[in-house]
């Protein structure tokens, strides 16, 4: 068939056609690209813009864009990639009325990101050209499309920041995308597989499915190991006054999420957080405030729609926090935060009605740490007590923001490595209630000894707090609160700071059922008991006592106060109810000592026991008082009556038995210049105040009463007083006297202790005067009792002194006319000797307890016991400050004494260091004063003899020679 002339020229333009079309694919358009696509973005953005190489198949419709980058117009870069290859399927495009993209490939993207000091990015510097924006037309349908394979293959991100002042940077490499059918052409799910490395720590990998159309995805999201600390230096937190300077956190969820009419659907599944190793610093103090070993969070589940969060576990172990109370009375989390001071906050308008929400529902399943520890430090005192809890362990169970349901609580910790804290129970939060049990054990007061310096000058020696029981709280108008429970403090001792000895101590207090509710204002306490309790009671020169040193007096302005308006009115709150079964005391002692007298007075009063029934608030209520006790453990003390709180009105009676009047001679001293050298007296008091009227009746019981040496005191009596109490004695040499004192307590001119001594004074001058009678010996045994020999520093009786002792008390059982006198003698000469050693060690135990302070100890030398060595070692020490020139050493390092080097040093040292040590008249004196009481103690409890008929006379001080270290006995007629 021949060929036309018209077919030729068809052929030849479609000949030329092709070629055109060939030659633009292949040469035309990559060449344009190349050249004039950097020149078209330098235009329109100012940037640097470079390619090495493009390249076009117009058949099979491939594009490959190579060396591409994007610099600022300084040269920093912004962007870039090493290729770039898109694959266009177009027989597939033609077929399916869409663009269909067989595989797009990128190779080695790369972005820099800069924010500069300014806080201005990199990316901004391009110029922006505004142009009017076309109007909204509702949601915008995504265009037909179908990508067979996505893929970007080791990719950058890198981030520098300077705005700070200091260079901060940050790198994202490599970054790996895969997506696979990627369509709006029908609803299949396309595969992602999407990750990425951070150059300082941490990896994020997504492996899911992607629909467009309707628009949904589901999959698995995994972050791993990344850095916090790098995390918050690159967010620039510099305003805080805190960082993040460890920690790294792993996150890991199912998720499935999709945008139905605009609206996104979330849920998150087997979600898990992971955070370790965090440590949160304060700048300032570059001390790590909050340190979080392990914090772990499982079961995690969340519904956007639906609004819940559900957390499995949330689990932290082994945590350190820090915090301090500063000077100024902040916690330092308040000062690191400080609240925003509303006076400078502008008056806030009135915010447009917003429609309410409804609220997520929040619920943990468990919440568990253990092995936590808390630091806590007061600067705000003068010397900063440190408060640890340790070894804490807390589980809350079944958590949830809107549910009412009780929630089981445990927890227990160790406080200050002694004391132990439980609580255990149920708490709930709407309304927020709780029911826990209470277990506290050990707490030692002495951590608390800063507090206590602020009102006392008191040392807690030792002391620990207990209480167990149950407490239940309700939030409700107001806070309601009860407690069920005891509570006691062991083993409490106090001490004096200004004369540095024991104060009050108790061997246990007990608070037996306490029954506190808060909201009805009552207070009950079944039962109060003092186990053992001490106080030390001082009366000083200057009539001060020394509770006035304890309690420091507070010094008050001088400045006038300023004028305060009255207080508007305040309705009166409910009145406390409150009651104390009772209180008692047991076994209980206290020391007395009245130095203002001319002579100083010092006694002790032991064996107190009793009771105090009857502490309430009602009406007319009395307080009813039983205790018992002993003086010198001779003389007996009852007290017993009534007193009636609201009105005042009493009835007591005070027992005062076998009181040994040698040892109140002070106060006869002060009244009337003379000692007492031997004296019983029973005292039988009874005080009535009704409405404010007293009637006291004074029963005073002396017998044999004897006056000794006589005081100068140019305040005394004037009064004849030996001639008035010879003729107040009747024929057996006893003195009763019973006289009534009234009058009104209302009568600030009215003092019962000075009517009392009118009316003795007055009944003394009427006396007239009677000789005294000395009584004769009458024993007429062979032995001679005058006399108790002791060992030479010792009160111990031996058994033929006591032989002797038994024999006269069988005397005087056959003689019940005799009374014994009992002198306690110590000797100078003859005891000394024997007592030094003690001394000696008292003096190194001093020494032990000075050491002890300087190390930060405070033990008292009396409570020290030396072992040899030690003893041995401050011996050593103590003999070579006071006889520096008579020690040296062997070769070796042993002491030796220079002028007697074969001897044995310890004990020649302690020879010569006790005979330099000076008598010590105290402690003679008290030697003097045990014998007496060891010889009176066994003849009254071994010998039978009757307590009426045994006196002790004051002691002897013997300061010359003597052949025998004896006691004094003497017999007299019983009168």
């Amino acid at each position: 068939m021949a060929i036309t002339k018209n077919q030729k020229i068809i052929a030849a333009v479609f000949c030329f056609a092709l070629a055109f079309y060939t030659l633009l694919g292949f040469y035309i358009l990559p060449t344009l690209l190349r050249t004039k696509l950097p020149a078209i973005i330098l235009e329109n953005t100012g940037w640097q813009a470079q390619l090495s190489q493009v390249s076009f198949n117009p058949y099979s419709m491939e594009l490959a864009i190579t060396g591409f980058s994007l610099a600022e117009a300084e040269g920093q870069p912004l962007s870039g990639f090493e290729k770039l290859a898109v694959n266009v399927g177009v027989l597939a495009s033609i077929r399916h009325l869409a663009l269909v993209v067989e595989d797009i490939t990128l190779l080695k993207p790369s972005a820099y990101v800069h924010r500069h000091a300014n806080g201005s990015f990199n990316f901004t510097s391009m110029p922006v050209k505004h142009s009017p924006q076309p109007e909204s037309q509702g949601g915008t349908k995504l265009p037909a499309f179908l990508v067979g394979r996505l893929s970007i293959e080791n990719g950058e991100a890198h981030w520098q920041d300077s705005q700070s002042g200091t260079s901060r940077r940050e790198s994202i490499l490599p970054i790996n995308l895969s997506v696979s059918h990627l369509s709006t052409l029908d609803e299949t799910k396309a595969g992602v597989d999407f990750s990425l490395q951070i150059a300082s720590g941490g990896r994020l990998q997504w492996q899911g499915e992607l629909s467009l159309i309707p628009l949904e995805s589901k999959g698995h999201l995994q972050l791993e190991s990344l850095d916090l600390a790098k995390i918050w230096q690159l967010l620039g937190q510099e305003s805080l006054p805190l960082e993040i300077s460890d920690g790294h956190v792993n996150v890991q969820a199912d998720y499935q999420a999709a945008v139905l009419e605009n609206i996104l659907n979330a849920k998150v599944e087997h979600g898990e957080i992971a955070i370790k190793q965090l440590k949160i610093v304060e700048k300032s103090r570059g001390e790590a405030l909050i340190d979080l070993p392990v914090t772990v969070l499982t079961g995690i589940s969340a519904d956007l729609k639906q609004k819940q969060l559900t957390i499995a576990q949330l689990s932290s172990n082994d945590a350190a926090i820090k915090a301090w109370r500063q000077a100024d009375g902040l916690i330092n989390y308040q000062a690191l935060f400080p609240s925003p001071d509303a006076t400078t906050e502008p008056a806030a308008t009135p915010a447009a009605p917003v429609k309410s929400q409804p609220d997520w529902h929040i619920c943990l399943d468990e919440l568990l740490l253990k092995n936590y520890q808390i630091q806590f430090s007061d600067q705000s005192q003068k010397i900063p007590p440190v408060l640890q809890l340790s070894a804490i362990n807390f589980n809350l169970r079944k958590f949830g923001n809107a549910q009412a349901e009780p929630l089981p609580m445990q927890f227990s910790a160790v406080f200050n490595q002694q004391g132990n804290l439980k609580v255990n129970g149920n708490i709930s939060l709407k309304p927020m209630t709780a029911d826990l049990t209470l277990d506290i054990n050990g707490i030692h007061l002495k951590d608390f000894q800063s507090y206590l310096d602020n009102y006392l000058n008191l040392e807690l020696v030792n002391g620990s707090f207990n209480s167990h029981g149950n407490l239940q709280v309700k939030q409700a108008d107001n806070l309601q609160l009860v407690f069920h429970g005891d509570a006691d403090i062991a083993d409490l001792l106090t001490r004096d700071k200004v004369v540095n000895k024991d104060f009050l101590k108790w061997a246990d207090l007990q608070l037996q059922q306490i029954d506190i509710d808060l909201a009805q204002q009552s207070f009950n306490l079944a039962k109060v008991l003092f186990d053992r309790p001490y106080l030390r009671f001082i009366i000083q020169k200057d009539h001060r006592t020394n509770l006035a040193d304890i309690i420091p007096t507070k010094t008050t302005s001088k400045t006038a106060p300023a004028e305060v308006p009255a207080p508007a009115p305040v309705t009166p709150e409910k009145n406390p109810l409150f009651s104390i079964g009772s209180v008692e005391v047991k076994d209980g002692r206290s020391d007395f000592a009245d130095y203002s007298l001319i002579l100083p007075f010092i006694a002790e009063m032991n064996a107190l026991n009793g009771a105090v029934d009857g502490f309430t608030s009602q009406q007319n209520a009395k307080l009813k008082l039983l205790l018992r006790g002993k003086v010198y453990d001779i003389a007996q003390v009852n007290i017993k009556g009534f007193y009636q709180l609201n009105t005042a009105n009493s009835d007591i009676t005070l027992n005062f038995s076998h009181m040994p009047l040698p040892l109140i001679t002070p106060y006869m001293a002060d009244f009337a210049g003379y000692k007492i050298e031997k004296g019983q007296m029973a005292l039988d008091l009874s005080y009535k105040v009704d409405h404010g009227n007293l009637t006291a009746q004074n029963k005073i019981f002396i017998d044999q009463l004897t006056l000794g040496e006589q005081v100068e005191n140019p305040h005394a009596s004037s009064l004849p007083l030996r001639l008035a109490i010879a003729l107040l004695k009747d024929a057996d040499g006893k003195i009763n006297l019973d006289f009534p004192v009234t009058g009104s307590l209302d009568d600030p001119q009215f003092s019962v202790g000075a009517l009392i001594v009118d009316v003795v004074g007055n009944l003394i001058t009427k006396l007239v005067s009677s000789p005294f009678q000395a009584f004769g010996d009458l024993l007429s045994d062979e032995h001679d009792y005058s006399a108790v020999k002791f060992t030479a520093g010792s009160a111990e009786l031996d058994s033929q002194e006591t032989a002797k002792l038994d024999q006269l008390g069988k005397a005087l059982q056959s003689k019940p006319g005799l009374t014994l006198e009992v002198k306690g003698k110590a000797y100078q000469v003859l005891d000394w000797p024997q007592m030094r050693f003690d001394a000696l060690t008292d003096i190194l135990k001093k020494m032990k307890s000075g050491e002890l302070r300087d190390a930060g100890k405070k033990i008292r030398s009396e409570y020290i016991e030396l072992s040899e060595d030690e003893y041995k070692r401050l011996l050593e020490k103590f003999f070579k400050e006071v006889f520096p020139a008579d020690i040296d050493y062997s070769l070796l390092g042993r002491p030796r004494i220079k002028s007697q080097p074969d001897a044995e040093f310890y004990t020649v040292a302690r020879q010569k260091l006790e005979a330099v040590m000076l008598p010590d008249a105290q402690k003679l004196n008290d030697l003097a004063i045990a014998r007496a009481n060891a010889i009176s103690k066994y003849m009254i409890e071994k010998s039978q003899v009757d307590i009426n008929r045994i006196y002790i006379l004051s002691p002897e001080l013997e300061q010359a020679n003597a052949a025998d270290i004896t006691s004094v006995l003497s017999l007299n007629a019983a009168q």
